[in-house]
């Protein structure tokens, strides 16, 4: 019996993001460049564009305006780091979704399960 893996759609756009692709974006773009905070609640997939405020490379924490503090290497919230708040990379893709669904859609994937049939 052959296993394929089964993902449904349909995905959030930035699904494939490593945390490689988003500690390399939050330790080098420039103070003001863009950033995207993920929530990922209850169903809702919504991104918030916002900017990077500070950053404290010594503590590895980006801090994005209106959003607090988060980790440059994984991307979690300092405060609640096993949560559903997290920072992508504002891809092309991610922010034209940002902008056609500014508040957020229900029902959208956001990890790829694996699972083998």
């Amino acid at each position: 019996m052959s296993r394929a893996v089964i993902d449904e759609g349909p995905f959030s756009p930035c699904i494939d993001q490593t945390k490689a692709e988003i500690e390399a974006y939050y330790r080098n773009a420039p103070i003001g460049a863009a950033a995207i905070v993920r929530h990922t609640q209850g169903h809702l997939l919504q991104y918030v564009v916002t900017e990077i405020e500070a950053r404290n490379p010594k503590r590895g924490r980006v801090y994005i305006r209106g959003a607090g503090a988060f980790y440059m290497k994984s991307g979690a919230n300092c405060f609640h780091p096993k949560g559903q708040t997290t920072l992508v990379v504002p891809t092309d893709a991610v922010l034209a979704w940002a902008k056609e669904h500014p508040r957020g859609e229900l029902d959208i994937g956001t990890i790829r399960t694996g699972r083998a049939s």
